[in-house]
């Protein structure tokens, strides 16, 4: 019985990546991003067709692949609401405290975790409307699914060239 308990944790807690997961989410980028280009490639010379573009495409995919994560609902309506995807935007201008601690001596430590945390806030699309909680949930789904769009990049790239 004990053994069936480690064994389910292995499982549950793995550090390995889900492969399933992963697979889903790189066809559902691919499924999202090929069309959008082979569009923006017949709709505009490419002349036209400015990196700022490429890149509202590559971000709007990324959104529409991973909509069960509160980040990519923000990301997506950050790109909905922006009419012309060359400019672009701060998705929050006020500057939302992390934590709220009085000081405390010593406090430098707390300081920089405060100072990091903002940091990570503002790198999460949303983060700055998120508690810590949920922003540091979410956080690793971002940098994960950030990981395996660079990986369907590459191989685009690489099947191109």
């Amino acid at each position: 019985m004990e053994r069936q308990i480690i064994n389910k944790k292995k499982r549950v807690f793995s550090v390995e990546p889900n492969k399933s997961h992963s697979a889903a989410f790189t066809r559902k980028y691919i499924s999202h991003l090929v069309p959008a280009l082979k569009k923006l490639n017949m709709n505009k010379n490419s002349s036209q067709i400015t990196q700022q573009t490429v890149k509202h495409e590559v971000d709007m995919a990324l959104a529409l692949s991973a909509q069960e994560f509160a980040w990519s609902r923000f990301l997506l309506q950050k790109l909905s609401s922006s009419k012309n995807p060359t400019t672009t935007t701060n998705s929050s201008s006020k500057g939302t405290q992390v934590l709220e601690r009085p000081d405390k001596e010593g406090g430098d430590e707390e300081g920089e975790i405060e100072e990091k945390l903002r940091e990570l806030q503002k790198l999460l699309p949303g983060g700055e409307e998120m508690n810590v909680e949920e922003m540091l949930s979410e956080i690793g789904d971002y940098i994960k699914c950030l990981e395996l769009q660079t990986i369907a990049l590459k191989s685009i790239v690489q099947d191109t060239t």
